[in-house]
C-alpha cells in the first residue's frame, strides 16, 4: 500500500470587516495605561472623604487635591493570579449563580459554564496570553480584572461585555 499525500495551501487575510474590528482594540489597549489609573482612584477616594466632610467650607478644594495623592499609590497595587481567580469566581457567581460549584447540575452551571470559560479565554488572549493564570504582567492582569467585572448577560441571552479596554 501507498502512502497517501495530501498538499494544503492555506491563505490567511483579513478582511475590511476583520479590520475594522480589531483596530478600535488594538487604540484602546495602547490608551490603557492612562486609563487603568483612574478606576483605582476611586476607591481609594472614599477613605479621604470623612475627613474633609469635617471641613464644610473647604469642601472643593480637598476634593480636587484627594485624586493626585491616590494616584501615587495606584500603581503600587501588584495584581496576582489570585486576584485574577477572584475576579473570574466573581463573575461566575454573578452569572451562573452563587451555588456554582456546589451544583454543577444547575441550570446556570450547564448554561454558562462553558461559555464563560471560552470568554475568559479569549479576554486573557486579548492582553497577551493563551488564559487568564498565564498573564504576564500586574497590568494585564489589572484590565482582565476590570474586563471580568464588566461581564454580563444582555437582554438577548448573550454574554457581552462593557470592557473599558
Amino acid at each position: 500500500m501507498q502512502p497517501i499525500q495530501i498538499n494544503v495551501q492555506v491563505t490567511i487575510g483579513v478582511s475590511q470587516e476583520l479590520n475594522a474590528l480589531l483596530l478600535p482594540m488594538v487604540r484602546n489597549l495602547q490608551a490603557a495605561p492612562a486609563v487603568a489609573a483612574e478606576p483605582a482612584k476611586k476607591p481609594v477616594t472614599v477613605e479621604p472623604q470623612p475627613a474633609v466632610e469635617n471641613k464644610p467650607a473647604e469642601d472643593p478644594a480637598p476634593v480636587e487635591a484627594a485624586p493626585a495623592e491616590p494616584a501615587a499609590e495606584a500603581p503600587e497595587k501588584e495584581y496576582t493570579e489570585v486576584d485574577v481567580r477572584a475576579a473570574m469566581d466573581a463573575a461566575r457567581k454573578r452569572i451562573e449563580g452563587e451555588n456554582y460549584k456546589e451544583k454543577p447540575d444547575s441550570e446556570g452551571y450547564k448554561k454558562w459554564h462553558r461559555v464563560l470559560t471560552v470568554w475568559f479565554k479569549n479576554a486573557a488572549a486579548m492582553f497577551g496570553a493563551e488564559k487568564p493564570s498565564a498573564l504576564p504582567d500586574s497590568e494585564s492582569r489589572y484590565k482582565f480584572i476590570r474586563c471580568c467585572e464588566a461581564v454580563f448577560v444582555n437582554d438577548a441571552g448573550e454574554l457581552d461585555s462593557d470592557c473599558p479596554f
